[in-house]
């Protein structure tokens, strides 16, 4: 266990008559990347804006390094915050805008000067000190801007959708540079987004959020393929969220079914009882698709589609329930309105809450 550099005891926050927080309590590690991931107006955002002291809990503690600041204002915290909108000065040049920060601690010329150009390397913007944010591109201003964070030495970089305004194959380059600069910083990163792509590639955690709680924290691996919830299974991948009842249970699996026909998952730590309802989460990349199976459902194919190299087939069952199967590549032999058989092995299943 690495060292707590931050604590949200029973966080709650209100907006009029809508609580937008409802009682959030987590800890986050020195050096780590974490990402809260959610849909708009699942708190995420406010959560962050508590941390950083831009808003005020009505109820909760934070506690930073130790330290309680829930009462504390932003500039009394050790932590920056990064923005989409990047919030750079116009008129000032790249140079001005990162050393604003030092410029207010009333730090010398000689060191601020030494100090930018120490973090232009680190993000790759040398011999842009001199350029104005209007001759940037996108991504040029979103590193001025993580710059202008990082000079600092925050204990805490706060990352609100900072990538949210560029376009795709430059998103990714940035997610990238970001894990790596945070790496080589070592400071703690709490990132915001609604992408379970980034969320996936860049964190150490994910913190995923819906309505105000916290409906599962975990690695990415554990997220994807052990969701907690029928929310998680479906918003981190899109998995195919099902409900069977238990039939049988033998010393290695559980039977259950759904309509007429008969599935299997891995035998569950907890015990079930013959003729209850559970919810199961299956990857589309797992469905099973005309392959020879202990247990298989019969269905027709709805729908064929590529999206760059990659197929999506969606199945529908007798009791009209619809599957997603994807496959990488195109030279998949089925058609729709064929009848087809599906499944999946009893490990690719997991039963989730609902």
């Amino acid at each position: 266990m690495g060292e707590i550099i931050l604590e949200l005891q029973r966080i709650k926050k209100s907006f009029g008559n809508i609580q937008v927080l409802k009682g959030i309590s987590m800890t986050v590690q020195k050096g780590e990347f974490i990402t809260f991931l959610g849909a708009s107006g699942c708190g995420k955002t406010t959560t962050l804006r508590i941390v950083a002291g831009l808003e005020t809990p009505d109820e909760g503690s934070i506690i930073l390094n130790g330290e309680d600041v829930t009462e504390k204002e932003p500039d009394k915290r050790d932590v920056n915050t990064v923005f989409q909108s990047y919030a750079l000065f116009p008129h000032m040049d790249v140079a001005s805008n990162i050393g604003y920060g030092l410029k207010l601690k009333k730090l010398s010329k000689e060191i601020i000067k030494k100090k930018v150009s120490e973090v232009l390397e680190l993000v790759q913007l040398e011999g842009f000190e001199k350029r104005r944010p209007a001759e940037l591109s996108g991504g040029q201003k979103q590193r001025v801007a993580i710059a202008r964070a990082i000079i600092n030495n925050p204990k805490i970089l706060l990352l609100d959708e900072p990538l949210g305004a560029l376009d795709l194959q430059l998103r990714r380059q940035m997610q990238l540079e970001l894990k790596k600069l945070q790496k080589k910083l070592g400071i703690t990163f709490i990132y915001i987004t609604h992408d379970q792509e980034e969320a996936i590639n860049m964190s150490d955690r994910i913190a995923v959020m819906k309505d105000g709680i916290l409906e599962q924290i975990g690695t990415p691996d554990e997220v994807y393929h052990t969701p907690f919830t029928s929310y998680v299974a479906k918003f981190v991948g899109n998995a195919n969220v099902i409900d069977a009842t238990v039939t049988s249970i033998e010393e290695d699996k559980m039977i259950a079914a759904i309509g007429n026909d008969s599935i299997a998952v891995k035998k569950p730590e907890r015990v079930y009882d013959i003729g209850e309802t559970i919810t199961l989460a299956v990857r589309s990349e797992n469905i099973l698709v005309n392959e020879e199976m202990e247990y298989s459902l019969p269905s027709k194919v709805l729908e064929k589609s590529f999206a760059g190299g990659l197929l999506r087939m969606v199945f529908q069952l007798e009791n009209k329930e619809e599957l997603v199967a994807s496959r990488h590549g195109i030279n998949f032999n089925i058609h729709m309105g064929d009848s087809a058989r599906i499944g999946w092995n009893k490990d690719s299943a997991v039963i989730v809450k609902k």
